[in-house]
């Protein structure tokens, strides 16, 4: 490594390949490494820690110590008291021992964590004086009595150097704060082109290609919405019986119990409750829908499709919306925020309640039969998306904040 550059530790909680593990990617792949030298830290193995040894990214870990989550997506319910105490003990052993331990083995210049759950980590990184930038990828959760809420947010605020939310819904809680940057995530328009040929992949899974496509990136979750996917187009099958739904992501939905019903109580329980009401709206549909499970041709899946679709329950930031705006396509989206900033109602797709089963439905006949209008929603849907999550855009913010603060060790005048 050049003595002149900075090492920059990046922190990943996650354990699968999503939004965040592929944000932080192509941050890291835009670096100027005569500038940067990017070291990334694994607390969990994932395809996510292979994809970047790949990429020939620097990797440490795994270091199997969990954090702490408190978002709309992720926090702890009152059942789940078991995992609540095995996170805070993790979270202890982290502050007390852990990070102290990677961080002075590692001895970055500046630490990096990609979610607003690494309080241990942004505690001890500011106790050795080392700069800290926060990324907060999804809106907090407001719990039962909303102390979990304030401590995550005082700990950012107390801890960061520099706080970057992903949209101005998720920087609600530090918007007046001066340490506060709003920088939505981007997309790489080399790997979503629109002139991206979606035969291999047709062929693949044995598409018919006159069918009208519908694509859901979301596996089996409650959060993003597959349970009203699967009852909207049920309906929309009725309109377009030659329709087609197709479902990437991971999809589980493994009954509980055996033949002596061994561990069926486990039915009581909330993400069970889901998983079988999944299965059951499935039956009806499943000779028009093709699951297609964990993917990494994103890009070849939306040119393959007409359509791609975000039903979210709760809102938080969806990158399929704006990877489906770069190949040109239209989407469908829940009128939460921060979808809302995501999408231009009626110009480059359409918002609509998650609970309005018919307006969905609706929304996807027109988009499906009407060519001009599916057309022109995705040519205003990339111009949109190219203007307001370009990849340059994105590393050129990142890196004046890396700047400013090697050079003044503040991001804010």
């Amino acid at each position: 490594m050049n003595k002149a550059c900075k090492k920059v530790l990046y922190i990943h909680h996650g354990k699968g390949l999503g939004g965040a593990p592929l944000s932080l990617l192509y941050l890291i792949k835009a670096l100027d490494t005569t500038k940067y030298h990017p070291v990334v830290l694994f607390l969990h193995y994932s395809d996510a820690f292979d994809l970047y040894k790949q990429q020939g990214v620097e990797v440490y870990g795994p270091v199997n110590r969990l954090d702490f989550p408190h978002t709309k997506i992720w926090w702890f319910r009152w059942y789940h008291i078991p995992y609540f105490l095995r996170f805070l003990k993790d979270t202890f052993i982290t502050y007390l021992w852990t990070a102290d331990h990677w961080l002075t083995k590692l001895k970055p210049d500046i630490v990096h964590l990609n979610t607003s759950s690494l309080v241990a980590w942004g505690a001890i990184a500011k106790r050795k004086r080392i700069p800290v930038i926060w990324h907060i990828r999804e809106p907090l959760a407001p719990g039962y009595l909303g102390l979990r809420r304030w401590f995550i947010t005082r700990c950012i605020e107390k801890h960061a150097t520099t706080i970057i939310p992903i949209s101005k819904h998720d920087a609600q809680p530090w918007v007046k704060n001066p340490k506060t940057i709003v920088i939505h995530n981007p997309v790489d328009p080399a790997i979503f082109d629109a002139t991206i040929s979606p035969e291999v992949f047709i062929k693949k899974y044995n598409l018919n290609p006159k069918a009208p496509t519908i694509l859901f990136l979301g596996g089996v979750s409650s959060e993003k919405g597959t349970l009203v996917i699967l009852r909207v187009f049920q309906q929309l099958l009725k309109k377009l019986p030659n329709a087609h739904l197709l479902v990437a992501g991971y999809w589980n939905l493994v009954p509980v119990g055996g033949k002596k019903g061994k561990r069926r109580w486990l039915n009581l329980l909330p993400a069970q409750r889901y998983k079988n009401s999944v299965a059951k709206a499935l039956i009806p549909v499943q000779h028009a829908v093709t699951i297609l499970g964990p993917i990494n041709t994103v890009p070849e899946a939306m040119a393959a499709s007409h359509v791609i679709v975000f039903p979210a329950t709760i809102g938080h930031f969806a990158r399929p919306i704006i990877e489906a705006g770069f190949m040109k396509k239209p989407v469908i989206a829940s009128k939460l925020p921060p979808l809302d900033e995501l999408v231009i109602d009626g110009k480059t797709g359409y918002l609509v309640s998650p609970t309005g089963i018919q307006a969905w439905v609706e929304k996807l006949s027109l988009v499906l039969t009407n060519q001009k209008i599916n057309v022109k929603l995705g040519i205003d849907a990339q111009n949109f998306c190219r203007g307001h999550f370009s990849l340059a855009t994105y590393y050129k913010k990142v890196s004046t904040i890396y700047d400013r603060i090697t050079q003044t060790g503040k991001f804010y005048e």
